[in-house]
């Protein structure tokens, strides 16, 4: 499943023929409707990790960005589509 709000990448024509290629499911959100975006979750979560870190760099930026990604598993996804009212089963 690929959920796209309205960014401007996700309007261009050839996206969603690309996604459904692999066997991906779209999910097009209305307008401002963050409530529904898993993605948003993520990047709050995102942004206290790196808080708590405070990167001086931009290198120590990528890095904990980096970090961050290899700390979600598959129960942080689940839950992040279940807050959003997802079918996670």
């Amino acid at each position: 499943v690929v959920v796209m709000d309205n960014l401007s990448a996700h309007k261009l024509d050839s996206i969603v023929p690309m996604i459904e290629a692999v066997d991906a499911k779209v999910i097009c959100l209305s307008s401002y409707s963050p409530d529904f975006n898993p993605i948003e979750l993520w990047w709050s979560q995102l942004k206290s990790f790196l808080r708590r870190f405070a990167p001086t760099t931009t290198e120590m930026v990528d890095k904990l960005i980096s970090v961050a990604l290899d700390l979600i598993n598959p129960k942080h996804l689940r839950n992040w589509f279940a807050s959003c009212c997802y079918c996670t089963s």
